[in-house]
């Protein structure tokens, strides 16, 4: 028996920064090629066409026609597509975010429940995964190369977007971007790039601190890759991808304040003990207060984020201790950045070993859900 050589691929990737995108775009180059319809919310998807587009085709029909499905963070969709009758390998990559059922897919949704592994390696006690049976893979990253460096530093904010975000993007821009950079400039650092999903008027305005800046805004995955084997520094808020993908380049990198419940665990789990890494004051927000919150899930401890940094960005005081917190970490950062090389030994074969799922449900192909 063979796999099938023509093929249609479901995709749904939650919009939720870009973390999602990132390991949706490792795991399909791994594939052959083969027809990827895209499912799910018109932003994240529009994204996904711009940035991926030079690469693979997307192409149009109906979702329950598909083969099999990938789906990335995204319960929801999951559920949906697995009513459909088309089988989904679901991949999560922060299995130690969940705190009760409703952030998981149904069981009977999903053929391959696909967790990354984490080095805690410890569920929280509320954890949905307890009781399922899990697919643990390896961190979903780009394959190791060189670094050659000599090109300064890369400043990187991620996707900078959530479905409760609302106006915390501009809050969190005006208490860490523009400071950030008036504080690199004054000690004549190089700054190659200011990447993200930054509005054009922030584009424009960064242009204009950085003229020398050949790289501000979105980028390609493939482009973002290059400026990090470029860099000799990442200055980033701590998205998972971003940070594994920075581990594996052995990149010396320091962390932002979060932007959410995800970033502040990430910061948490991939730092070394007792490492510099930029928490918000408690002028701010307190860890206690996130942490009484999560067990009625992310989204109660997402309200008290977002508001706490769209109220810091109104307060003289509170912009002041960010950035008292910005100025001493820089000056205190260690050469071998924060993060902790050792979490290079959970492997880096995530996106191949999904991919491997794939091509196993078409060789044997997965039951369809009823």
């Amino acid at each position: 028996m063979t796999a099938k050589t023509e093929y249609t691929l479901l995709a749904a990737i939650c919009d939720f920064g870009w973390g999602s995108l990132g390991k949706f775009r490792l795991i399909i180059d791994e594939l052959d090629a083969c027809s990827v319809l895209l499912y799910g919310s018109a932003d994240i998807n529009h994204i996904a066409t711009a940035l991926l587009g030079s690469r693979h085709s997307f192409g149009h029909g109906s979702p329950e026609r598909a083969d099999v499905a990938i789906v990335i963070n995204d319960p929801a969709a999951a559920n949906q597509i697995g009513a459909l009758g088309v089988p989904v390998i679901y991949v999560d990559s922060l299995p130690y975010l969940w705190a009760n059922d409703e952030e998981v897919p149904h069981r009977e949704s999903v053929a391959y429940y696909c967790a990354q592994k984490f080095p805690a390696d410890r569920l929280p006690v509320s954890s949905p995964l307890k009781n399922r049976r899990v697919h643990w893979i390896d961190p979903i990253v780009p394959a190791s190369a060189h670094r050659s460096g000599g090109h300064g530093i890369v400043i990187n904010l991620g996707g900078l977007h959530s479905h409760l975000v609302g106006d915390t993007v501009d809050a969190y821009l005006l208490l860490i971007l523009y400071p950030l950079i008036a504080e690199l400039k004054a000690s004549g650092r190089e700054i190659s790039g200011v990447c993200g999903n930054l509005p054009a008027d922030v584009c424009r305005r960064v242009e204009s601190l950085l003229p020398g800046c050949s790289a501000i805004g979105p980028q390609t995955p493939y482009d973002f890759e290059a400026l990090l084997k470029n860099a000799d520094l990442l200055i980033t808020s701590p998205g998972s991808t971003t940070i594994l993908q920075a581990i594996s380049l052995k990149l010396p990198s320091l962390l932002l304040p979060p932007q959410n419940l995800s970033q502040i665990l990430n910061a948490q789990i991939y730092s070394w003990p007792g490492a510099p890494i930029m928490r918000w004051p408690a002028s701010v927000m307190t860890m206690e207060a996130v942490a009484g919150l999560r067990p009625q899930g992310e989204d109660a401890a997402l309200g008290y984020i977002y508001q706490s940094i769209s109220d810091a960005a109104r307060s003289t005081e509170s912009a002041a201790d960010v950035l008292a917190t910005i100025r001493s970490t820089l000056c205190t950062a260690p050469p071998q950045g924060v993060l902790d090389p050792s979490i290079s030994g959970l492997g880096q074969k995530g996106a191949a070993q999904v991919a491997q799922l794939v091509k196993q449900a078409l060789l044997a192909p997965i039951p369809r859900p009823k």
